[in-house]
């Protein structure tokens, strides 16, 4: 068994803003501090907007800047899953104008931001319509038509959280785009396909299952945050369960191996208290922060039982806190906690999250990774979905006391208590 370190990257001081302002000598430093830490991949964000500034035209300069990144990445030794359609990120969506329709959303559903305004414009659909799929077409084939077989590509990747973005009217529509999508990059690389879904896909409606994705895609992605989760969000931010049997579930139902692509928590700014924040756009909800000892913790222990569980590996969120110079810009001018889920600071220190990953690291070379002990599970898909709410809650409470018990009496995580 093989377990997969990387982490989600945008530049420090660039974030959502990178590909605009794009500076090699930037990407080269963060990469070799990523490389410093021992993880193997960086998941990028093909910002659609600045990647696609009309359905015809492709950014000749963005495909230029992205082969300085898969170049960068080789010489320093790290590879990348480059995320097309991007889409939704860090609480908004971002919307490329001419993606917009000529009327107003009939309810608000999330902030938007379109060329750098905020706009309540609706916008189409990207699993069926046809002007949508032909430029999603066309930047496949741009992209790997230049880069399919690039060394340092890891694998391909489908969005992120789409169905935040935009939720699909059927999962018979996410299935036939995501299996499209697939078909269009197999003409130009032989690397891996996954689809950028997240843990409400096993625990509501999204319009997305991981049985209808998996046999267009080599292996399953998901992302998880025991912080959002309604389940853990208030009663146990940190629970270092939700993630690992969410893998469990995934795997279950779709038949595949997991990568748990995205995962982590939301600092506080100085790494020195845990609380509770408000969080935007949530009719006064709060948003769990942890200091950096709990933080560490939550992570040695998450990854830990990823591996316990068979998981194929885990991608940190993210890279680094962001400089304060962004915070004044969206998304992270409303949403603060989104300023602070960094493996490092904004001044460059690595985090004991960022610890914790290179520890896991150094194991995995010594080979003393974790063998499994834990799954794979039986689900009937069909039946999961009559009320998926209920089996997600109803299961993972019995996982999380099982796991509980496991780690209470094993060894390897007596030193996380």
């Amino acid at each position: 068994m093989t377990f997969t370190l990387g982490v989600n990257y945008w530049p420090r001081k660039k974030a959502m803003y990178w590909w605009k302002a794009f500076d090699r000598a930037e990407v080269a430093s963060e990469f070799a501090e990523i490389a410093a830490l021992k993880l193997q991949v960086a998941r990028i964000f093909l910002f659609w907007e600045d990647f696609q500034p009309s359905p015809e035209k492709i950014n000749p300069q963005a495909l230029i800047d992205l082969g300085v990144v898969l170049d960068t990445a080789q010489a320093i030794g790290i590879k990348v899953m480059p995320t097309f359609f991007t889409g939704h990120m860090s609480g908004a969506n971002w919307w490329p104008s001419w993606a917009l329709l000529d009327r107003e959303q009939e309810v608000f559903v999330r902030r938007c931001i379109s060329d750098g305004k905020e706009t309540t414009r609706a916008g189409r659909d990207p699993y069926t319509d046809p002007l949508m799929l032909d430029a999603e077409l066309r930047l496949v084939k741009a992209v790997c038509g230049r880069y399919g077989e690039h060394p340092a590509i890891y694998s391909w990747n489908f969005s992120n959280e789409p169905d935040i973005f935009y939720q699909p009217k059927s999962f018979q529509d996410s299935a036939r785009w995501n299996a499209l999508l697939t078909k269009e990059v197999r003409k130009y690389s032989t690397r891996p396909t996954s689809a950028g879904i997240h843990q409400p896909a096993v625990a509501e409606y999204t319009g997305f299952r991981p049985d209808y994705l998996a046999p267009a895609n080599d292996y399953l992605s998901m992302h998880g945050y025991s912080i959002f989760y309604p389940g853990t969000a208030i009663s146990d931010p940190l629970n270092s369960n939700l993630i690992p049997f969410t893998n469990l579930v995934t795997e279950a139902l779709g038949g595949k191996p997991v990568l748990f692509e995205e995962f982590g928590y939301s600092s506080s700014e100085h790494g020195d208290v845990s609380v509770f924040k408000p969080k935007p756009f949530s009719n006064g909800g709060k948003v769990f922060v942890a200091s950096d000892v709990d933080g560490g913790r939550y992570y040695q222990e998450v990854l830990e039982k990823l591996a316990l569980c068979g998981s194929l590996g885990a991608f940190g969120w993210d890279f680094s806190d962001y400089d304060p110079s962004l915070w004044g810009l969206p998304p992270l001018d409303l949403y603060e906690h989104e300023r602070f889920f960094g493996l490092t600071r904004y001044d460059g220190t690595v985090k004991p999250s960022g610890l914790a990953m290179r520890a896991f690291a150094e194991r995995i070379e010594a080979g003393e990774l974790p063998r499994r002990v834990f799954g794979p599970l039986t689900l009937d898909p069909d039946h999961w979905y009559t009320n998926p709410e209920k089996h997600f809650a109803q299961l993972f409470a019995e996982w999380n006391q099982r796991l509980n018990n496991y780690t209470m009496n094993s060894s390897a995580f007596l030193g996380a208590k």
